[in-house]
């Protein structure tokens, strides 16, 4: 079960990874075998990322590496390069003399269950979590509610983003629920946002069980 630190912390990895994301692109700008397609494979697996990290070590700068969580940070890191970010590269003459971190991924692999899947998915973990059993037809009601459309994502995005740091994600289906989210929380997603969207989540699923018909 998800808890309100779990939630921060996460948050927390993840915008650290994407940081660390960002200074990589840019530093692969002036040193393109940074991210040479050799580097890019390793940083692809989450095991091989964190031999990655741990290998350069006194290159990059420490408050962008999460050591102390290096496994979910790594796992965090190198989903972006599955799910959302490509790195172009460009020889001449047999050498390496660009790699230019682009957003979308070349060969995208199959999603696992559409994004409405996945929500009504994470809904069900959630009620099982508050000792509530709630069937899939149930799940897909609710998160197909307007008045949920903005918590069953906010709430959806963060669960995957567990299952990614625990090497569980569903691919490609992340950066649809990232697209997907309202604007303002792709700028500023926090703790109170999240921990909201799941109170919300918590009583209409409490609501609909009490009050089938409502």
């Amino acid at each position: 079960m998800l808890t309100r630190n779990d939630v921060q912390q996460l948050l927390a990895l993840q915008a650290q990874a994407y940081r660390l994301l960002m200074w990589l692109a840019d530093e692969a700008s002036k040193d393109p075998q940074l991210l040479s397609p050799e580097a890019v494979a390793e940083l692809r697996e989450p095991e091989t990322a964190a031999l990655w990290l741990e290998r350069h070590r006194l290159r990059l700068p420490g408050a962008l590496v999460s050591y102390e969580a290096l496994h979910p940070f790594a796992s965090l890191l190198s989903s972006f390069f599955s799910t959302s970010f490509h790195v172009k590269h460009l020889e001449f003459e047999g050498r390496l003399v660009e790699s230019r971190v682009t957003l979308g991924i070349t060969e995208a692999p199959p999603v696992r269950g559409g994004l409405e899947q996945c929500q009504a998915l994470a809904l069900r973990h959630l009620a099982s979590a508050e000792q509530m059993a709630l069937a899939e037809k149930e799940a897909r009601l609710l998160v197909r509610r307007k008045s949920l459309h903005d918590a069953s994502l906010i709430w959806t995005y963060v669960w995957e983003l567990d299952r990614r740091a625990k090497r569980k994600g569903k691919g490609t289906v992340v950066h649809k629920l990232w697209a997907a989210l309202p604007r303002d929380a792709r700028k500023s997603l926090d703790v109170e946002r999240v921990w909201g969207a799941r109170a919300q989540l918590v009583g209409a699923v409490r609501s609909m069980l009490e009050d089938p018909a409502a």
